[in-house]
């Protein structure tokens, strides 16, 4: 005959160290792979035939209550307490007791997140030794630090229990989901009131009577960042598990990032922002163009110059540069494109509103693009000073301008990033370097 199953769904924690992810989502409602993690563990208890379900509830209980009244309708019986203050891992147990009567119970953590089913944990606890009246799930863990890890003899019977506690005692973590019937019941009605926390006031009376259960699969207890992370990448097959991929990844990128700066480039960075600081001074104009990024990147850096120049840093508040990005009017950019071709877009906007000792600015990754050379061009016929900040071989622009900013990369992304840490650092130098002038 069929032994009825209930499972106890903790649910009600805080989720402190997943805020501010968890300011305005319970923890047990965060979503890995698409699902909430309550959903996951409503759908592996009714996978394995699961009779009823406790789920505890206190912050941002609303939430989780209009979640499972939206769920599908299942043959297993979902019910809902709230804890008005929360009673602990071992306090909600020790409290709802009476619902685990004539069944198997299952204890669950529902802020964990588990690829295996459920079923190879409950045949391997109707296979317990007689002697043990507990089963725990158990996982290899690569943070040691951050679980409760155990030890274990040949027979899977618990033999020691470290939580949390500094030290190397292995890799063996409890996976805080527990199976149990009548005889452990009995153990626990006669614990104190004041019992609260499972792991660290009810593991350690059981030691030599739990019997453990290792799963093979992917399991994560989702308490950090890092390990929501690595759930979310977490793939079937743990062979491409990719998690470990992205710190690589971002190192590689920054190092690539700051090797493009050396001696001569500063130099060259500092010549372009004395230029732009004399420019401000005598009152001349500051074109900035370039194409795709390049071209969002010139009305940022203008934005930076226009307003925060002057505002930001040291006193005094001035207006900012007199500065235009030649990308900012699609009207005008569209005009010139479909009546004088697209290469002269910039070229033209010089023509017209360019001054000698003007500035142009251009960005370009390639330094091939025939619109930013037309403009090199026309800016040298106008007596305007040009400064390039490109990349990969320089291209045409790096013969063309005054002041080439020659970036040894061929990573367009890098590329693009170095656009802006020009500007950023030319913005907060002339921010802390105003010329000696106010306007009126």
């Amino acid at each position: 005959m069929k032994r009825t199953i209930k499972a106890l769904l903790l649910s009600a924690g805080l989720g402190t160290r997943l805020r501010p992810l968890t300011n305005h989502t319970p923890k047990c409602l965060i979503k890995v792979k698409g699902a909430p993690l309550l959903e996951t563990w409503l759908n592996k208890l009714e996978k394995l035939g699961c009779d009823e379900v406790l789920i505890n509830t206190h912050y941002l209980k609303d939430q989780v209550k209009e979640f499972l009244a939206s769920r599908r309708k299942t043959n297993m019986k979902i019910n809902i307490i709230y804890e008005d203050k929360l009673l602990g891992t071992a306090g909600t147990l020790i409290k709802n007791l009476t619902f685990f009567d004539n069944s198997v119970g299952l204890l669950i953590h529902a802020d964990n997140y588990m690829e295996d089913d459920l079923s190879p944990f409950i045949e391997s606890f109707s296979l317990r030794p007689k002697n043990c009246l507990l089963s725990m799930l158990t996982f290899e863990t690569d943070n040691p630090s951050s679980c409760g890890i155990i030890e274990r003899d040949e027979n899977g019977i618990l033999t020691a229990f470290y939580e949390k506690q500094p030290g190397n005692y292995g890799n063996c973590a409890n996976g805080a989901i527990y199976a149990f019937e009548s005889e452990f019941i009995d153990f626990v009605k006669n614990l104190s009131l004041l019992t609260t926390d499972f792991s660290c006031d009810v593991i350690p009376k059981l030691i030599g009577k739990i019997h453990t259960w290792k799963t093979l699969k992917s399991y994560e207890d989702i308490g950090s960042y890092a390990s929501l992370n690595k759930s979310l990448m977490l793939s079937e097959n743990k062979n491409t598990n990719l998690v470990d991929s992205f710190p690589s990844f971002v190192n590689s990128y920054l190092n690539n990032l700051n090797n493009c700066f050396t001696e001569s480039i500063n130099e060259q960075i500092h010549y372009l922002a004395i230029s732009l600081r004399e420019a401000w001074a005598r009152g001349s104009q500051i074109f900035i163009c370039g194409n795709g990024g390049s071209a969002g990147n010139a009305i940022h850096i203008a934005n930076d110059f226009i307003y925060g120049a002057g505002a930001c840093g040291a006193d005094p508040f001035l207006p900012g540069l007199r500065v235009e990005a030649l990308t900012s009017n699609p009207a005008v950019m569209s005009c010139l494109a479909n009546d004088t071709g697209f290469e002269n877009i910039f070229s033209h906007q010089i023509k017209v509103k360019g001054s000698r000792n003007d500035i142009l600015i251009v960005l370009s990754g390639s330094g091939n693009s025939s619109n930013v050379i037309e403009a090199l061009k026309t800016a040298r016929d106008k007596g305007i000073t040009s400064h390039a900040i490109i990349a990969f071989d320089g291209g045409l622009c790096k013969k063309l301008a005054d002041n080439p900013i020659h970036f040894l990369t061929d990573d367009m992304q890098i590329a693009e990033d170095l656009q802006l840490i020009v500007g950023h650092l030319c913005m907060q130098w002339l921010s802390n370097n105003k010329p000696n002038l106010s306007f009126n």
